[in-house]
């Protein structure tokens, strides 16, 4: 959009809100009325807000092994959490404590009747169109009761508004009541009575689980029992002894055989260091250097006392001879510690092969006891594949008996410790104020709905209409340019409209006319001629105000020394004449029934307004076929060549036919629309009957254009005249 366009289109809105700002102004009117009555006899409300803060459960669960946790309570968990306040059962126990119930607010039945009420129940025909016996009179007592309790309730929830916040767990609470001091204990109340709620509900919870729990122990315990006999006495009958060695079981078999087997390897190992030393015994080794011998301390101290006597021996040679007794008894003794050595080593050796036999004899021994063990062992594997599952069944049994009693021993002493995990952040102050009606917002709301209505009523009706009021709406709707707007001027005498632009020089209205000669004299874009000589005056319908156009635009012309005639066209309703105060008995109806008779002389000159006139005539000889006979182009002609320019006031265009006949010998056409009178419908019939004709439209002159309203409202872009009279006085 253009900003030109816009600035047009703005134009146009703001006057039509200036025209119709009594209908704003009514309709505001209607609109505060109601609104004011409406604060004047609503009920005052106040609303008490209280906040509580939901907190995560810190104990584990009943059943599972596994805590809430911080990360349970989230916005779901809130917005349950939301909507057990606002639930019914927590507004039953509300409305029990505080006796709601007996409260006219909340129990309507308890109210007094109303006239308007009971207007309303006299006239409604209802009840006798589908009978007397309506559903709730067809009720016991207790239904009606309960019926009644139910209303109460939706009464108490209508007035509760619990809303959550994003991100928080803080929960809030409204409460709307009659009273502040009511909604406030109400608030604080249904608070209380949740938290109390919600630890009624822990508890009986966690009793219930403890009930279960106990049922159950008493279930496992028979099972455990009964488990562990079965795994005792498949053991028995079977003799599958077991020992527990460490932190494992095992059987009594397993346990003989892994002794025998540690046996055998030491008797092995004894076998075989003792079969070494007898093989080495006879493969010619040196006994005496054996470690059997080596480590007999008989021998030991033989040789010690060989040692000694052969010292003594060589001791006494150094003194004695060969034959010497002494020496002779040294050797004695020497040979004899000999002996006994010699002896001692052969019954080491024997000693070493009886022990050889030996310790083959008890790895044989081992190694058959192994056998037999290991027979025995398979006979009983199957039986202990089965007695291994009977004892896995006894520690399953086991291990879940102890954790329900571990558990159930935990919730016991839980259940004395229990928290609501719910706290009361803010109580609920007293409310000094009402919160409803809120009158600003229900007058600020008024006023923009009485604005938008009002102005859309305006723009509606404007639509609604019809008619021309402004220099856009004319361009818009015929596509031609707004030549003037010509105000509207009262006067109590009509006489003192016939020179009203002489009279007063410097008003609105000369000024309108003066404009309307300035664009008819403007020279014509691509003809290079100097305006029209023959200007043709119409309207498209009769009381649009032509004549007076015709007659003023005439003046206008001749205060700029032109001459200037003005032809009485309308042969119907001539008027010319009346403004000039003269009554002829011929005009141009004579002239045009009689070619002889000269046109100069039918001229009747108005000295005040400087033109001559040619009347209309008598009409009681008029013939309809005048004006089209073709001698209405002599009789101009001769006037022509007399004057500079010729005004013709023709008949409106939906009247007769005789605007279209004058407008062959018309050099431009002014349309002449009433403002805010003429239907548009008429004004583009009209100009459709001009262009079928070939006439050649100047424009468009707005005729009694309301001078307020149009320098209010600025009705176009063609002279705002309604500020003109402010400019000058006359």
């Amino acid at each position: 959009m253009s900003p030109d366009l816009f600035r047009r289109r703005a134009r146009w809105a703001l006057g039509v809100v200036s025209r119709g700002r009594w209908v704003i102004v009514a309709v505001f009117l209607l609109m505060l009325a109601p609104a004011i009555t409406y604060l004047y006899k609503a009920e005052r409300l106040y609303a008490a807000r209280v906040s509580v803060l939901i907190e995560a459960p810190d104990i584990g669960d009943n059943l599972l092994e596994r805590s809430y946790g911080k990360s349970r309570l989230n916005e779901a968990a809130v917005q349950t959490e939301a909507d057990i306040m606002q639930s019914r059962a927590l507004a039953e126990k509300v409305i029990g404590k505080l006796d709601l119930d007996q409260d006219p607010e909340f129990n309507t039945t308890l109210r007094p009747p109303s006239l308007i009420g009971e207007i309303l129940s006299a006239i409604n025909p209802l009840p006798y169109l589908v009978g007397q016996t309506s559903g709730e009179q067809a009720l016991s007592p207790e239904g009606k009761d309960r019926v009644l309790r139910s209303r109460i309730e939706g009464m108490f929830l209508s007035r509760l508004l619990v809303t959550t916040s994003r991100r928080s767990y803080v929960v809030t609470i409204d409460f709307t009541a009659n009273n502040g001091e009511k909604a406030a204990r109400i608030a604080n109340t249904l608070a209380d009575m949740y938290i109390v709620d919600r630890l009624d509900v822990s508890l009986e919870e966690t009793r219930r689980a403890n009930q279960w729990l106990s049922q159950r122990l008493e279930e496992l315990r028979h099972d455990v029992a009964i488990a562990e006999q079965a795994a005792e006495g498949f053991r028995s009958k079977h003799n599958l002894a077991s020992v527990r060695k460490g932190d494992r079981q095992q059987s009594v078999l397993d346990q003989q055989l892994v002794e025998l087997n540690s046996r055998l390897v030491l008797a092995r190992s004894d076998y075989a260091q003792r079969q070494a030393r007898s093989a080495q015994l006879r493969a010619g080794g040196a006994v005496e250097t054996s470690s059997d011998v080596l480590q007999s301390s008989l021998i030991q101290r033989l040789r010690e006392q060989e040692a000694s006597t052969q010292r003594e021996l060589s001791e006494a040679l150094k003194s004695y001879g060969e034959q010497h007794p002494r020496i002779i008894g040294l050797r004695a003794d020497l040979q004899e510690l000999r002996s006994k050595i010699g002896q001692e080593i052969s019954k080491v050796g024997v000693s070493l092969t009886a022990d050889t036999e030996a310790s083959r004899a008890a790895v044989q021994s081992l190694e058959q006891q192994i056998k037999d063990l290991q027979k025995g062992s398979n006979t009983a594997g199957e039986y202990e594949l089965q007695l291994r599952e009977l004892e896995r069944q006894a520690e399953t049994s086991r291990s879940l008996y102890e954790s329900f009693l571990g558990r159930y021993k935990r919730d016991a002493e839980q259940e004395n410790i229990q928290r609501a995990n719910a706290r009361v952040l803010s109580e609920a102050a007293i409310p000094v104020r009402p919160s409803s009606p809120r009158q600003m917002r229900v007058i600020a709301l008024a006023f923009m709905m009485s604005l938008v209505g009002g102005v859309g009523l305006v723009f509606l009706l404007d639509r609604l209409n019809g008619r021309i009021r402004s220099a856009e709406e004319v361009e818009q709707i015929t596509g031609l340019p707004l030549l003037a707007s010509i105000p509207r001027v009262k006067s109590a005498k009509k006489e003192a409209l016939t020179h009203a632009i002489l009279d007063a020089p410097r008003s609105g209205l000369a000024n309108a006319f003066r404009s309307l000669r300035a664009v008819l004299d403007a020279p014509q874009g691509g003809t290079g001629r100097q305006g029209d000589k023959v200007t043709l005056v119409t309207s498209s319908v009769p009381g649009e105000g032509k004549s007076f156009v015709s007659r003023n635009l005439a003046m206008a012309l001749a205060a700029v020394g032109r001459r200037v005639l003005v032809i009485d066209g309308d042969l119907l309703r001539p008027t010319q004449h009346l403004l000039c105060g003269v009554a002829p008995e011929r005009g141009l109806t004579q002239a045009l029934l009689d070619p002889a008779l000269d046109p100069l002389s039918l001229l009747i000159r108005d000295e005040r307004g400087g033109f001559d006139l040619l009347p209309a005539g008598t009409i009681e000889v008029f013939s309809g076929n005048a004006l089209a006979s073709g001698h209405f182009e002599t009789v101009l002609a001769t006037l022509a060549s007399h004057y500079d320019r010729i005004v013709i006031d023709a008949s409106p265009c939906l009247a007769t036919t005789d605007a279209q006949a004058l407008c062959a010998v018309s050099d431009g056409v002014v349309f002449v629309v009433k403002w805010n009178e003429t239907p548009r419908d008429a004004v583009l019939a009209a100009l459709a009957y001009l262009d079928k004709v070939g006439a050649r439209v100047n424009g468009i002159a707005l005729s009694q254009v309301k001078l307020p309203a149009n320098g209010r409202g600025g009705y176009g872009s063609y002279g705002y005249y309604g500020s003109y009279d402010g400019y000058v006085k006359n």
